[in-house]
């Protein structure tokens, strides 16, 4: 046989034998997969990492490092990427105003997306910095844009800056968030600095690790179904969550969890409540721990979800959970969740 041949022929066989592999592996990737996911739960896009969520109508908008995806709700399956050039990278916040415009927070600015075209905003026409780690619509339907160097209010058509010199415990604005009580809160994440802000009728009050938190560093804020303020805090194994109840025009911390008192890990990388009145917390390398009168589980990728960092928590309107995860969605039908704990 000719050697040039006889090469090829060689080549073809092992590149055959390689895909083979490939194939295999993946076939064999599913298996487990499929024997790990319990019924009524479903892993969406795997290969996708996800910072947020915004739900709207039937479509589940997911953004994370590599763009935005349009996800139906009712089927849990890819829609279409929201493409353009530049293409969306590293989205930190997604909202949908009143009007249906999708709010983009992404590492080049702020886009808004009315179905057909982009406005985008970044310093040359509003924003403190670029870079920007979180996007939030308030009840008065005013958009509040978190940056590395301060926060951006839009309202009747006009931006204004807020920053460390007009009352922010610190410019780095990580997360932002309203309560029942029309008060606004932001986190910010730089620690040993940083902290939590709290700005209700041109009142602040602030929380560190000087007065109770955990660690500087906040990365989730919520409010329960009684009407108290949760923080999440932490860096790699440290951290924890506090409670925050409302008395006398102020706050004051009442509870603190850690791992000890039974999450899934130290850093607190997500809160929710549920419905049905049960919490979850996402942590940094953990999983998720569930809590309920008393009682608790910790979900992890080795029981169901498709990643143990939780990031983001939501829930639509037909009560089925959507986790977003450093690998792809895991969304958990209604009433199944129930069923977690004993």
């Amino acid at each position: 046989m000719n050697p040039k041949i006889k090469n090829l022929v060689f080549i073809l066989i092992f590149c055959s034998l390689i895909a083979a592999v490939i194939y295999w592996d993946k076939v064999q990737v599913k298996k487990e997969e499929a024997l790990r996911v319990p019924a009524g739960w479903q892993i969406i896009l795997p290969e996708k990492e996800f910072f947020c969520l915004a739900i709207q109508g039937d479509i589940v908008w997911g953004g994370g490092k590599e763009g935005v995806f349009a996800i139906d709700r009712k089927g849990g399956t890819l829609i279409r990427e929201l493409t353009r050039e530049p293409a969306f990278a590293y989205v930190k916040g997604l909202a949908v105003d009143k009007s249906g415009k999708l709010w983009i927070a992404h590492d080049r600015g702020l886009s808004v997306y009315d179905g057909k075209r982009f406005t985008d905003y970044d310093q040359s026409n509003s924003l403190p910095d670029i870079r920007t780690n979180s996007v939030y619509i308030d009840r008065a339907g005013r958009v509040w844009v978190g940056t590395w160097s301060g926060a951006a209010i839009y309202e009747a058509g006009k931006w204004r800056v807020l920053k460390k010199s007009g009352g922010l415990i610190d410019d780095m604005v990580n997360v932002i968030f309203e309560d029942g009580r029309g008060g606004i809160w932001f986190g910010a994440y730089v620690a040993p600095a940083g902290g939590a802000s709290y700005l209700k009728d041109g009142k602040w009050q602030y929380f560190s690790t000087q007065n109770g938190l955990p660690h500087n560093n906040a990365s989730a804020i919520f409010e329960d179904k009684d009407g108290f303020i949760w923080i999440g805090t932490g860096l790699l194994d440290r951290g924890g969550a506090v409670q925050l109840e409302y008395a006398s025009a102020s706050y004051k911390i009442i509870k603190t969890l850690t791992k000890r008192e039974g999450l899934a890990g130290e850093k607190v990388r997500s809160i929710f409540q549920d419905r049905d009145g049960m919490f979850w917390f996402g942590s940094e390398y953990d999983g998720i721990c569930l809590m309920l009168n008393g009682k608790r589980k910790v979900i992890t990728d080795k029981n169901g979800l498709s990643n143990p960092e939780v990031k983001v928590i939501l829930q639509d309107e037909d009560g089925d959970l959507w986790l977003g995860t450093r690998a792809g969605l895991t969304r958990i039908k209604y009433g199944v969740y129930r069923q977690l704990l004993p």
